[in-house]
C-alpha cells in the first residue's frame, strides 16, 4: 500500500469518527411530524395514550394489528377498534368487513382529520378542514389563537371548556346523516368535531381532531382528561389498536433513514461501515504492487555507429573509416526512411521528403560521398567534413 494510499484511508476513517461523534453528541431537534404510533414518543405520536388504555379498559386485553382491516380475523365479537391518524381511507371490501364487525357487537373509534374512501360514502360523511388566520410569528404548537371544545352532554361538560389550540382543531364535519348520527362534541359551540353512528349491536365513532389524543396533550395537567373522556364513550371490552392506517408507516423517504432511526439497526449499520474500512485498511496489502514501467529499447545505431568509428579512427585509415560510417549512414536510410539506396534524382527527392532536410543539403552530402567513394586516401580534415554532415543530418532528421 503506497504512502498516498493510507492517507486516504486515514483520513476516510477520522472524518467517519468525527461525523458519528457529532451525530451522537449533537441535541436531538424535535420532531413535530404527525406519527400516531404506539412507539413513537414526539409530540405528536401515540406513545402515552396507548399504554394508558389498560387503566382505561381495566383486566382487558390490549392487542395491536399491523394489518390491514381485510386481513384481521376476530375471535370473538364484542371488542373494540381504534383508529388515530391524521387520514384513513378504505376501500369498499374493508368497508364492509369493518361494518359488518360494527353490527355484531364491535365498537370502532376513528379519529382523523380525512376520512375517505368507501367508508365516508357509505357513512355519507364529509370532513372540512377550517383554515383560520394564524399570525406567521406565530410557530409553535401551542399558539395563543385557541378553540372551546367539550362535549354535548351535560354530565361530561366542563365549564371552563378544554382549549386547545386553532391549528390542531381546525377540522370538523361538514356533512353527516342526522337521522343515525348523535352529536357527542363540539368545537366553539358551533361546529361539530365528534359524533356516534350506531349500526345494531354496535357504534362507530368518528372525532375530526386526532392530535387531541397524542403526547403533547397528554402530558398537559389542563387538557389530558380531555381524550380519556372521548374514549370512555367506549365500552369496556377488549381493545386493538391499529398500527398499520397510521402516518408512521410512510415517514421514511428511504431505507437508510429507517435503519439509522432504530437504535439497533444503527449499531450495525456502524459496524459494517466499520468492517469495510478496517477490510480496505487491510486488504490492500495483499494487493499486487504496481509493476514498473517498461521503457521501449532506444535506437542506439547511431551511438553504436559512433563506437565503430571511433574504433577505426584509432587502429584503421581514414579511409576505412569513411567507408564504414558511409555503410551506417546507407542502412540508416533504408531502415529509417524505407528508401532503397540508388543514384537518382527521385532518390534525393524522396530523402528530402522523408526526412524534412532540404534538397541542397542532401546534394552536398552526397555529392561529397560518391567523391570520396572514388579516392583511395582520405585525409583527416576530408574524414571530419563528411563525418560533420552526416551527423548533421542524422540530427536534423525528422525519422
Amino acid at each position: 500500500m503506497s504512502s498516498k494510499e493510507k492517507k486516504y484511508i486515514i483520513g476516510l476513517v477520522l472524518i467517519t469518527i468525527l461525523v458519528v461523534t457529532v451525530r451522537l453528541l449533537q441535541p436531538k431537534p424535535i420532531d413535530w411530524s404527525e406519527g400516531y404510533s404506539s412507539t413513537e414518543k414526539k409530540p405528536y405520536g401515540g406513545y402515552i395514550l396507548f399504554n394508558q388504555l389498560a387503566t382505561l379498559f381495566p383486566d382487558k386485553t390490549i392487542d395491536i394489528h399491523s394489518e390491514p382491516i381485510f386481513e384481521q380475523f376476530y375471535q370473538e365479537e364484542s371488542m373494540n377498534l381504534i383508529y388515530i391518524n391524521s387520514s384513513l381511507t378504505i376501500d369498499e371490501f374493508e368497508t364492509e368487513i369493518l361494518l359488518d364487525g360494527v353490527k355484531k357487537g364491535n365498537n370502532v373509534f376513528i379519529a382523523t382529520k380525512q376520512l375517505e374512501g368507501a367508508l365516508a360514502d357509505t357513512l355519507n360523511i364529509q370532513l372540512t378542514p377550517n383554515f383560520p388566520i394564524i399570525p406567521p410569528h406565530l410557530d409553535v404548537a401551542d399558539s395563543v389563537i385557541k378553540n372551546q371544545i367539550n362535549f354535548t352532554n351535560q354530565n361530561l361538560d366542563n365549564n371552563a371548556d378544554w382549549l386547545f389550540p386553532m391549528r390542531n382543531t381546525n377540522s370538523y364535519f361538514a356533512s353527516f346523516d342526522t337521522s343515525k348520527t348523535t352529536i357527542l362534541g363540539e368545537i366553539n359551540n358551533q361546529l361539530v368535531n365528534f359524533i356516534r353512528i350506531d349500526l345494531e349491536h354496535g357504534s362507530l365513532f368518528v372525532h375530526s381532531n386526532p392530535l387531541l389524543f397524542t403526547n403533547y396533550f397528554l402530558t398537559d395537567i389542563h387538557r389530558f382528561d380531555y381524550a380519556f373522556t372521548a374514549l370512555s364513550f367506549l365500552p369496556i371490552q377488549d381493545v386493538i389498536w391499529d398500527e398499520y392506517y397510521k402516518a408512521s408507516r410512510a415517514s421514511f423517504s428511504s431505507s437508510l433513514s429507517y435503519v439509522v432511526s432504530q437504535p439497533n439497526l444503527r449499531l450495525a449499520w456502524f459496524i459494517a461501515l466499520g468492517s469495510l474500512i478496517v477490510y480496505l485498511v487491510f486488504g490492500a496489502k495483499r494487493k499486487q504492487r504496481i509493476i514498473p514501467e517498461l521503457k521501449p529499447i532506444k535506437n542506439t545505431s547511431i551511438q553504436f555507429t559512433s563506437t565503430i568509428a571511433n574504433l577505426y579512427l584509432n587502429n584503421g585509415t581514414h579511409k576505412d573509416i569513411l567507408d564504414k560510417k558511409i555503410l551506417f549512414f546507407f542502412d540508416y536510410i533504408r531502415t529509417n526512411l524505407q528508401i532503397k539506396v540508388e543514384d537518382s534524382e527521385n532518390f534525393i527527392n524522396q530523402i528530402s521528403n522523408r526526412s524534412g532536410i532540404n534538397r541542397e543539403e542532401i546534394n552536398d552530402l552526397f555529392s561529397a560521398i560518391n567523391t570520396a567513394q572514388t579516392e583511395t586516401n582520405i585525409t583527416q580534415k576530408r574524414l571530419k567534413q563528411i563525418t560533420d554532415q552526416i551527423d548533421w543530418f542524422y540530427k536534423h532528421s525528422l525519422r
